[in-house]
């Protein structure tokens, strides 16, 4: 268990919090591309990080991430209009382009000289693969742009979605690196694993952060093969959750090959973005392409703690674990269930715990070490992004982990 003043530092990023400025030096998903879907439209407003923001597209299509307050009388320029290259606050007519830059001050005498030497607080955004990414950091030091595998794959074979998560950010990351609780949380919907449900769990550390295996005993003694599944935390907040494959033949060919790489973004300290990139590697996503489409209410899901998240005592009864239909939606249950922010002090973690626990203290041994100067894990320049990846195999008794990485026969459903 973390103390109270642990987990304030674990989950506090707002600005000037240990975290929040770790954080910062690190590119984000911030948006869909899909939000900002045309020219001169109409301004988003955005929070992240604590932050209240203006994200508009221009009449160029660039992109400007901007402070939510007009630089002049603090009115907010979610009410600006989107013209010419810039946003004018409806108050006195004060402009600004994308990078932040006062283009007019129409209310101010001609020779005002206020333009030149104000700048308004303004974030870099970049657009890809359907995502617009933030930097937040201090703009000298500015990290290379990361290439995740799924970035590569033409638009017919990924997806991205976002939902609005009410909870803190570290405490649903945390549930994408515990492996144990599938056995249990999960039982109804995912059948056809061996039937060890207290797994081994083995961590090693690595530039991006860690990767760590939950290893299952064969399901008799006459097996000679094991299950291991490895997952993957990438600093400061993307899990990558082990491939699903349908139909897939001895050699790796034909059926689906789905990968899903999350990202776990703080809106506040209450309250975060959970980002999904999805691929299928082995061709369209077919039917899978709308399966986690976007929520209804502004990309927040139905289920919620108000209405203890749609779960039915009556299905419970008639069998179903969780009484909560889909995977995600039970993964909210959990964690949205443990309040705003999980009173980690409570706890008593066991074995089965080990990757929540190695995440925890990385990333304090991350932080402090960065408020002392150092360069926070994550962000070693020579990390080749594209091919950071997780795993699910069926590997000999005797092999260790790390090898079911490059070898060892398939998994399919």
């Amino acid at each position: 268990m973390l103390t109270k003043e642990e987990t304030d530092l674990l989950c506090q990023t707002s600005p000037g919090t240990p975290m929040g400025d770790l954080m910062r030096r690190f590119w984000m998903p911030a948006m869909l591309a899909q939000e900002l879907p045309e020219r001169d439209g109409t301004p988003l407003r955005v929070r992240l990080m604590g932050e209240d923001l203006i994200a508009f597209r221009d009449s160029e299509g660039r992109v400007g991430l901007l402070d939510e307050n007009c630089s002049h009388r603090c009115t907010s320029l979610a009410y600006a209009r989107n013209e010419e290259n810039g946003l004018r606050c409806i108050y006195h007519g004060w402009k600004y382009d994308v990078e932040g830059k006062i283009l007019e001050t129409p209310a101010e005498p001609a020779g005002s000289m206020i333009k030149h030497h104000l700048r308004h607080k303004a974030y870099p955004v970049r657009e890809a693969a359907g995502i617009l990414w933030a930097y937040m950091g201090p703009k000298d030091r500015m990290p290379g742009f990361p290439e995740w595998e799924w970035m590569g794959y033409p638009e017919d074979q990924r997806m991205v979605a976002k939902v609005f998560q009410e909870c803190n950010w570290a405490q649903a990351l945390e549930g994408d690196i515990d492996s144990s609780h599938s056995d249990y949380l999960h039982s109804s919907d995912i059948r056809g694993r061996p039937k060890d449900h207290a797994p081994t769990l083995e961590t090693e550390d690595t530039a991006y952060g860690f990767r760590y295996a939950a290893v299952r005993r064969p399901d008799s003694e006459a097996d000679v093969t094991k299950y291991v599944r490895i997952t993957l935390f990438a600093a400061p907040f993307y899990t990558f959750i082990p491939p699903q494959r349908f139909g897939i033949n001895e050699f790796g060919q034909g059926g689906y090959e789905y990968v899903n790489h999350h990202a776990y973004i703080p809106v506040d300290d209450e309250n975060h973005l959970f980002f999904t990139f999805s691929i299928n590697r082995a061709g369209s996503m077919g039917d899978r392409a709308g399966r986690d489409g976007v929520p209804e209410r502004g990309y927040r899901a139905p289920g919620n703690r108000a209405n203890m998240h749609l779960q039915d005592r009556a299905a419970m009864k008639a069998g179903n674990w969780s009484g909560v239909q889909g995977i995600r939606a039970q993964d909210r249950v959990v964690t949205e269930g443990m309040g705003a922010i999980s009173p980690r002090w409570k706890e008593h973690l066991g074995l089965g715990d080990i990757a929540v626990s190695r995440f925890r203290h990385q990333m304090l041994d991350s932080v402090r070490a960065f408020m002392n100067g150092a360069e926070p894990v994550g962000l070693d320049p020579r990390i080749v992004h594209r091919e950071i990846h997780s795993e699910e195999k069926m590997v000999p008794i005797d092999w260790p982990w790390q090898a079911a990485l490059d070898g060892g026969p398939l998994v399919t459903a």
